[in-house]
């Protein structure tokens, strides 16, 4: 015999449609071989990647919990990056990845 509480299953991901494709509005280089990554928060995302692009291959150096500032440590001085970053949650786990942005290394 089978029991139900009769209650529909529930899923465990809260968002309840796709979350937003964040901007980034600014680079800063306040600290030499960082920087500073600005993006535009994202209503309900439980975080955000971003990856940088190194020898022509896109690769993740940070997951950070808010978009404010996100600070990007251990570059290359003198070295030009791209950066691009996606928000991470709602019904498909994460967004498009963002229109990458450039900024020198001091």
């Amino acid at each position: 015999m089978f029991l139900t509480s009769g209650y529909q299953t529930a899923s465990n991901n809260h968002g309840q449609s796709p979350v937003g494709t964040p901007s980034i509005i600014g680079m800063d280089n306040d600290v030499s071989t960082q920087l500073a990554l600005h993006l535009t928060p994202i209503t309900n995302a439980i975080g955000y990647e971003v990856q940088i692009l190194i020898a022509n291959v896109w690769t993740t150096v940070k997951f950070s919990s808010q978009a404010r500032t996100i600070i990007l440590i251990g570059l290359t001085t003198g070295t030009v990056v791209q950066v691009r970053a996606r928000a991470l949650g709602g019904s498909t786990g994460e967004s498009d990845w963002s229109v990458p942005s450039s900024s020198i290394v001091d």
